[in-house]
């Protein structure tokens, strides 16, 4: 029924574009984006009106078009990586027939807008956020989300494996950090264990935005730690006429990883369609101690997408796949046994934006749904060279996620805000010899409001709330047939923040967050073993949500040529759920027994990072983080798994045709441990990168990084592989080239 009703409410919203009638006005920009020192064109360069959020992209030979705007002023914004941002006022009628805007070359962009910490796209910030786009992805170009985002202020990396690499935000990660795609939930399990991998290649990604700190008023269950919010051009929001599109290759040495991406658009004045593929392979990771076996990846991608835009309305539709095959490093002193996880996922996601007039500026409406199956294998090699395949554990989940939210203007005090509807439901059926779980029904309902107030010129007051239904239901299958339960909560969600900004180079800001999290199937219900974890897992049906009371304070200085942010957050979380060794081993499996258990925690932590131009071409940058964790009812007793005092620092010469630099990684011992958790030593790793950029028929970008530089041995306390016996990857060499035509 769900899925009949939400798919039935996608067509009837989609069909608004098709029957829109708007009077289509004559007036239309045209100019050329040039960089202003060579005079060469700026291919890909973003442009867009701020009134009316429509845009498009430079050609390759830097020529755009905006066509049907009526008589009026205008903003027009160009942004282009690199350089600095331009913001000229356009006057329709115009008497000017053409615009030639030429942009200067800056290392330091500032002041971007951040979506995912705002449904009003605003670039007023009330706590830490980041956004990786364009040419900085390429530089981090990794084989996972995770480690790409390794290394940035409150961020970590939780390894098994170079393919489930999962970002760690303040100590926090699993279900309590949300990933989504384009906004929505991506229907994967990436969440639920630290063997599941997200179900997306980082070559198919165009922008990251990470939201540090509680989200819950706007995402829900799930982001008490933070959000990642990944982004792809599978439905465009701006394009140029004719065909464009941008090639990929990918290397890396100490895996023999080899990848490729290519995606192709072709658009008209009010339609585009867009395609791409990529494909991903590597070996089993390399060690300055050896080989690690189990840590192979396979992946093949791809998606097609079609969009629309007119004056008032833009949205489209997109479908992709992805089947992935990746090995687990669980059988490490058996040469003749493996574990290899493969994955599917084919997922349809559709957006609608509307300009309104009246009270409501406009309307959005976002809808993802995802079939998603992910098999857990073991295989043995016998000595007659027959090769025995046995399912050990199989999920199958359907997801539908769906989002509508409408902006409104003025009214009274407040300046604008924003009012919404989000919709979850999610089908979860377990399978296998070692089925960890019962089968699952959960459905989420909400309504959440947002708003802002300009106390004074200077100072911006911001306050929501979210009410939310949760329901989940467990259902009997094979391993579980007597496992009929099912639980219902109501929770609440709220933030107030100020944003104080006496300078435009200067602003700071705070919100205080009441977030939850509501206790997953596997915590709730588990009583197997877990192939991936390597642990007999106890679910525990009494646990309650985890509330979490957050404060989060940060103040910034965005000058011409220097950048800091500093960032400090303490973080109460009510109920916090983890798993306690009992210290007994399960017999027929001969595993360690872990249960599921809750208590108070308080996270404190503190982040700085400082960016700076020297010299217009000497550009330096270093980020420090600490979080600390402990049981609340006695701060001795620490939480499991917390990252260390971590840092980095690098140096880079960038002329604007080519760069070359320098990086320093570091990270502290780490000795506050639980029982059954091993202490890890501090380690210092050096890198070294380059690159240059080339403007013939197109845009050309080559970079290359060298990480590990010395093949240091080292252990990354946030590592599930083998309790950290096995070291991290020694020497890497990793090269990617783009063409943006």
């Amino acid at each position: 029924m769900f899925y009949y009703s939400y798919w039935l409410t996608l067509i009837t919203l989609f069909s608004i574009i098709f029957v829109d009638a708007l009077v289509l006005e004559a007036n239309e920009i045209q100019g050329r984006i040039t960089d202003k020192r060579t005079g060469e064109p700026l291919f890909g360069a973003n442009i867009i009106i701020i009134e009316n959020n429509r845009g498009t992209a430079s050609d390759r030979n830097g020529y755009f078009r905006i066509e049907r705007l009526p008589d009026g002023t205008y903003t027009l914004r160009v942004q282009y990586v690199g350089y600095s941002t331009v913001t000229q006022t356009i006057r329709l009628p115009q008497v000017a027939e053409f615009i030639d805007v030429p942009m200067e070359e800056r290392t330091l962009e500032i002041a971007e807008i951040i979506v995912t910490s705002s449904p009003l796209g605003s670039p007023v910030g009330y706590q830490p956020a980041q956004s990786f786009s364009g040419e900085t992805l390429q530089r981090r170009a990794a084989s996972s989300i995770g480690e790409m985002l390794d290394g940035t202020p409150g961020l970590a990396m939780r390894s098994f494996g170079a393919a489930p690499a999962r970002p760690v935000i303040r100590g926090l990660d699993g279900d309590r950090v949300l990933v989504l795609e384009n906004g929505e939930r991506m229907g994967d399990l990436a969440e639920t264990a630290a063997d599941h991998a997200i179900a997306i290649d980082p070559l198919a990604v165009n922008k990251i935005e990470v939201v540090r700190g509680p989200a819950s008023l706007l995402y829900g269950s799930s982001a008490l730690g933070g959000v990642v919010n990944i982004f792809n051009e599978d439905i465009p929001r701006y394009w140029s006429r004719g065909a464009s599109g941008t090639l990929a290759l990918q290397g890396a040495s100490m895996n023999n990883a080899a990848a490729g991406f290519g995606r192709i658009m072709y658009g008209t004045s009010h339609w585009v369609t867009t395609g791409r593929v990529s494909y991903r392979s590597a070996g089993d990771i390399r060690t300055p101690e050896g080989v690690l076996p189990g840590t192979f990846m396979r992946n093949l991608t791809g998606g097609a997408g079609i969009g629309y835009s007119n004056d008032r309305t833009h949205g489209g539709f997109t479908v992709n796949f992805l089947d992935k095959t990746y090995g687990l490093p669980e059988a490490i002193d058996d040469p003749d046994e493996d574990v290899e996880i493969r994955m599917d996922r084919i997922s349809l996601q559709g957006r609608l934006h509307r300009e309104l007039s009246g009270f409501f500026r406009d309307i959005e409406f976002r809808v993802s749904g995802a079939q998603y199956s992910h098999r857990e294998i073991e295989i043995e090699r016998e000595d007659d060279g027959n090769v025995d395949e046995e399912v050990g554990l199989e999920f199958t989940q359907s997801t539908i996620s769906s989002t509508i939210t409408a902006r409104h203007r003025k009214a009274g005090m407040i300046s604008e805000g924003a009012i919404g509807v989000n919709f979850l439901y999610r089908s979860l059926d377990v399978g296998g010899e070692e089925a960890i779980t019962p089968d699952a029904r959960s459905t989420v309902f909400a309504l959440f409001l947002y708003e802002v107030i300009p106390v004074l010129n200077n100072l911006r007051l911001q306050f929501g709330g979210r009410l939310e239904g949760h329901s989940i239901s467990s259902i009997a299958n094979q391993q579980f047939p007597d496992a009929e339960m099912s639980r219902t909560s109501t929770t609440f969600s709220g933030s107030a923040g100020l944003n104080y900004r006496p300078v435009q180079s200067f602003e700071m800001g705070f919100q205080f967050a009441r977030a939850h999290r509501t206790p997953t199937v596997e915590e709730l219900f588990s009583d197997a073993p877990h192939l991936g974890t390597g642990k007999y897992e106890i679910g525990n049906p009494a646990l309650k949500n985890e509330i979490g009371h957050g404060l989060d304070l940060f103040a910034k200085i965005s000058a011409r040529s220097l950048q800091i942010e500093a960032a400090g957050f303490i973080n109460g979380i009510d109920n916090f759920i983890f798993l306690r060794p009992t210290g007994e081993i399960h017999a027929p499996s001969g595993l360690p027994v872990y249960i599921y258990e809750s208590d108070n925690a308080l996270l404190t932590g503190v982040e700085l990072y400082v960016q700076t131009l020297f010299t217009e071409r000497v550009h330096f940058e270093t980020q420090v983080s600490y979080v600390r964790g402990s049981r609340r009812d006695d701060v001795s007793t620490p939480l499991p798994f917390m990252p260390p005092l971590r840092g980095s620092t690098a140096v880079t010469y960038d002329t604007g045709s080519w760069w070359i630099g320098s990086n320093v990684h570091w990270a502290g011992y780490q000795n506050r441990v639980i029982e059954d958790e091993q202490s890890t030593d501090g380690y210092v790793l050096f890198g070294l990168e380059s690159g240059f950029r080339l403007h013939i028929s197109g845009r050309h970008v080559l970079s290359c990084r060298i990480n590990n530089l010395f093949d240091t041995t080292y252990r990354d306390h946030l590592s599930r592989v083998e309790d950290r016996d096995n070291p991290m990857p020694g020497r890497d060499i990793s090269v990617v080239y783009r063409w943006y035509f």
